[in-house]
């Protein structure tokens, strides 16, 4: 149940100060503010803690899956069992909001992480139940948006950022792409459903969070997000031992061989976007706290366009990016 603050805050400048004595409005006891790491979206997260309770409170001015947006998404997904932070109070003139804090413990903390087969499947099993949700005005994703995702890659990541020149016949990758992606079971996609939004809490639940770009997306994509690691090179024989894990719990009918496929060009296609979008927020934004992870996504990239017989991507990674990469780095 949502508890809507009836004091209507009127905040014209962000501040440390004025966020603390918002969140005192439910706890007089909190005495410290703390900003949580920046991640890719303009989203502030703050916590707000005593000796005895701690809450986390975020700032969301977004005019596109803002505030509200959140809010009914948390609803939604908390009615269909899916574990996510409660929601204490929030104030739409100031943009706060108050939530549970759910802690420090995201999966990214897991060492040997896909040899923990008992939390994989948990994750498994919670994007599973993300499935079922019942959500209201969700919006669709179409080709010509993943596309344009995919395209950050050339334009910003290759062109902008490397100054490299795409391989002849690139574009041929999309439309090889396009039905393998279009023809996919679509559901609820979390759109980000990897290990850093997904938290262990002390009673062993797994807790999810940053849902608020959920969409109606091809399946590949979320399952892509928890397989397919950003962090730690990618093994083929561990994505197909969850693809069967999955094809097992999962609501919809689909093989072992149907979920391979989908994990695979949902991978290349988020890869993709994510190679884009994490140049775009340096080059634009100067935010840089993501640039280290490019040069193991790029490789991981490597091997899934190998597997997916997209021979000249996989050799246009291996032979022209990842050195490009090292050296824009090294100068960074």
């Amino acid at each position: 149940m949502i508890l809507h603050c009836p004091r209507r805050l009127k905040i014209a400048e962000i501040s440390k100060e004025n966020i603390l004595k918002y969140a005192q409005t439910i706890d007089e006891g909190l005495t410290s503010l703390e900003p949580l790491k920046i991640e890719a979206s303009g989203r502030k997260y703050f916590r707000a803690s005593s000796k005895q309770s701690s809450y986390v409170i975020s700032f969301d001015d977004a005019e596109v899956n803002g505030q509200i947006v959140f809010i009914n998404r948390a609803n939604e997904l908390a009615d269909c069992n899916v574990r996510v932070p409660k929601i204490y109070q929030y104030d739409i003139d100031s943009n706060l909001t108050i939530l549970e804090d759910l802690g420090d413990h995201s999966l990214i903390v897991e060492k040997n992480f896909y040899q923990q087969e008992k939390l994989v499947r948990s994750s498994l099993e919670l994007l599973n139940q993300m499935h079922q949700a019942k959500h209201v005005d969700l919006h669709s994703t179409f080709w010509m948006g993943l596309e344009s995702h995919s395209n950050k890659f050339s334009k910003v990541f290759c062109k902008e950022f490397l100054g490299l020149d795409m391989f002849e016949n690139y574009k041929d990758l999309y439309v090889d792409m396009r039905p393998q992606i279009m023809d996919q079971q679509w559901t609820n996609c979390h759109f980000d459903f990897e290990r850093r939004n997904i938290h262990l809490l002390d009673n062993g639940e797994l807790g999810l969070i940053d849902f608020q770009d959920m969409c109606f997306g091809p399946i590949g994509i979320d399952l892509a997000g928890i397989l397919i690691d950003h962090y730690i090179p990618c093994k083929i024989d561990v994505i197909k031992k969850y693809c069967i894990s999955f094809s097992e719990l999962s609501v919809y009918d689909l093989s072992p061989e149907d979920i391979f496929s989908a994990t695979l060009w949902g991978g290349l296609q988020r890869n993709l976007r994510i190679m884009g979008t994490l140049t775009a927020l340096y080059l634009q934004l100067n935010r840089s706290f993501r640039m280290n992870d490019l040069p193991q996504i790029v490789l991981n990239t490597a091997i899934i366009s190998k597997e997916l017989n997209q021979l000249s991507l996989a050799n246009f990674l291996n032979d022209n990016v990842s050195q490009a990469l090292e050296d824009k780095l090294t100068n960074l």
